[in-house]
């Protein structure tokens, strides 16, 4: 009975692997794709459900692997370490990261990356750049957290639910901004006008920024999408912004100047704003809607309300 589970098992992985090869035939049919595996891979191993791969940079990447159908998530450094948040990563430079692994003595089992696990590159300080490639579907929670060098996420042109524009992170369809690198150059950035939602976290750390321009379209600011910005200066809100989330601009010490040009003031969570920021923060609100802004939690605590002229 043991013998014939354990075969059950091994034809499981096989036809996993034989997926997965077949994903790899139609990848050599079309070059642009195929393409998006930018670095040679030299070596890689394969230890319970994980696969370390070394390439021809220098560098090397771990994957996770999700199921028996060939599709694996890069995954954390695992280099001696027993937790993502243990130790040094050694992630470090641009990481490209490909659409396929192989192992064997043959390369004959062939994986697809699929996604980016949760705490991929948890504070990974010496990482500069990632290029995404057009495999990639999902990006887990906190994939880039305490990214602090981070200049650039770049994403395969062919990729079907994520883009990038000048290396932020955007979802395919500019809906959701997902990413601003926390040291990608310039001191001012306003947003595209298709996007409708910040994602959490999504400019955290981004110590460059001194003006940051939401788009009209913009509804949701989720939780601590600022937090961390120490030089943002001055923060111009779209008309259409409802929701702001947990201690969305924590620890913004410079923030002087908000522009708030909704007739209808945005539902904050309990704590948005540091208390420093209320003291001394300049808020402009359209003509008329003084008294509304006053009236809703937070906007009422600030000491210097006025309205356009």
């Amino acid at each position: 009975m043991k013998n014939c589970l354990f075969i059950v098992a091994v034809a499981l992985c096989l036809v996993g692997c034989k997926t997965s090869k077949n994903a790899q035939e139609i990848g050599r049919g079309s070059q642009d794709v195929w393409q998006t595996m930018l670095v040679k891979q030299l070596e890689s191993q394969v230890e319970d459900n994980l696969i370390k791969v070394k390439y021809n940079n220098g560098s090397t990447l771990y994957f996770s692997i999700l199921d028996n159908f060939g599709h694996i998530a890069l995954t954390w450094d695992h280099n001696g370490r027993t937790a993502f948040d243990e130790g040094v990563s050694g992630y470090k430079g641009q990481i490209e990261i490909p659409s396929f692994v192989t192992s064997g003595d043959h390369d004959e089992f062939v994986f697809q990356v699929i996604q980016i696990d949760e705490n991929a590159f948890f504070n990974c300080d010496k990482v500069t750049g990632i290029h995404l490639p057009y495999s990639i579907g999902v990006i887990r929670r906190n994939a880039f957290k305490n990214c602090k060098e981070l200049k650039e996420i770049k994403v395969d042109e062919n990729n079907t639910t994520y883009c990038d524009v000048d290396g932020v992170l955007y979802s395919k369809d500019f809906r959701m901004l997902i990413q601003y690198p926390a040291k990608k150059a310039g001191e001012e950035y306003e947003m595209p006008t298709e996007v409708s939602l910040v994602c959490t976290e999504a400019f955290a750390g981004c110590e460059n920024l001194t003006k940051i321009t939401v788009s009209n379209n913009v509804t949701v600011i989720s939780d601590y999408a600022f937090m961390n910005c120490t030089k943002l200066q001055e923060f111009r809100l779209g008309r259409s912004v409802r929701v702001i989330g947990v201690e969305a601009f924590k620890n913004c010490p410079e923030l002087s100047f908000i522009y708030a040009p909704g007739f209808f003031a945005p539902h904050n969570s309990p704590t948005v704003f540091d208390a420093a920021t209320k003291e001394k923060c300049k808020v402009t609100v359209p003509r008329g809607q003084k008294m509304n802004y006053m009236r809703q939690l937070e906007w009422g605590e600030f000491k210097n309300i006025q309205e356009e002229w």
